[in-house]
Formats: structure tokens, C-alpha cells, sequence
């Protein structure tokens, strides 16, 4: 059953709250969210798949469970700093920076399991096919 507007709106209001929380059902894997402390004043929005994240799915996309890519959440960085690519440009020029450093404009992606709003989220989250709204109440850690 797919999630309605008004569902999706109660969903946003609870994650931004300080004890926001909710659990979907993709596939065979169960989602929770929960917020969480990323430091002393901080919180984020953690993604869990079947009540953990694991380490090694970061780095071992084999070892990844199937839905991993479509609920966390996207991050792009430069290979260089643009500080590092200003700084070669000058002393080779653009052309020869590109010679000696062909990678010097890459840009690498991994995935993050944190949000840092309920609205980003949410916005990731409704273009999920197959997802379904278990509750948003309770929350078994």
C-alpha cells in the first residue's frame, strides 16, 4: 500500500523532532530511522537496514544489502581540494596540470547512512518504489 501525502507529512513532522523515529518495510529488508546525537549539540537522522549499518558496507559494495543505494543517502568529494587544483594549475598550467594529474578534476561517490534533515529524507524517500509505512510510534533497538 503506498504511502499517502498526509502520511508523508506526519512522517516529516516526527523525524524532525527530537525523538523522531519511523520504520518501512522495502522488499525483505526492514528501514528504520531514528534520530540520533552526531555530537553534543548536534543530531542527525541515522538510516538503519534490518537494525544495523555496518562498516564494511561503506567500502564492499558486494557485502551491501540489495536496497542500500536507494535509502542512503548520496555524497560526492573531490579527488584534490580546489585550494590543491589552483595551486598545480599555476605552477603547470591547465593544460599540463591535466597531463601530470589526470584525475586532478575526478570526483569520487559514496553513500552515508545520516541525513541531516527530515525534509531531505523524506524528499529521498517518496521516490521509493515498493516502500511501506510500518509505523512511526515505536522503535525496537
Amino acid at each position: 500500500m503506498p504511502i499517502t501525502k498526509e502520511q508523508w507529512s506526519e512522517i516529516e513532522t516526527n523525524l524532525a523532532g527530537m525523538l523522531g523515529h519511523a520504520r518501512f518495510k522495502l522488499g525483505d529488508h526492514e528501514i528504520s530511522v531514528q534520530r540520533v546525537k552526531k555530537s553534543e549539540s548536534t543530531t542527525m537522522l541515522a538510516v538503519y537496514i534490518d537494525h544495523e549499518i555496518k562498516g564494511e558496507w561503506y567500502t564492499k559494495s558486494d557485502s551491501r544489502p540489495s536496497c542500500l543505494e536507494q535509502v542512503w543517502r548520496k555524497r560526492t568529494f573531490s579527488v584534490f581540494k580546489a585550494a590543491d587544483i589552483k595551486r598545480i594549475e599555476k605552477a603547470f598550467g591547465k593544460r599540463d596540470a591535466k597531463k601530470h594529474y589526470p584525475n586532478l578534476y575526478e570526483k569520487r561517490e559514496f553513500f552515508d547512512c545520516s541525513f541531516t534533515t527530515a525534509k531531505s529524507l523524506v524528499r529521498q524517500f517518496k521516490r521509493i518504489e515498493g516502500l511501506e509505512l510500518i509505523d512511526t510510534n515505536s522503535c525496537q533497538f
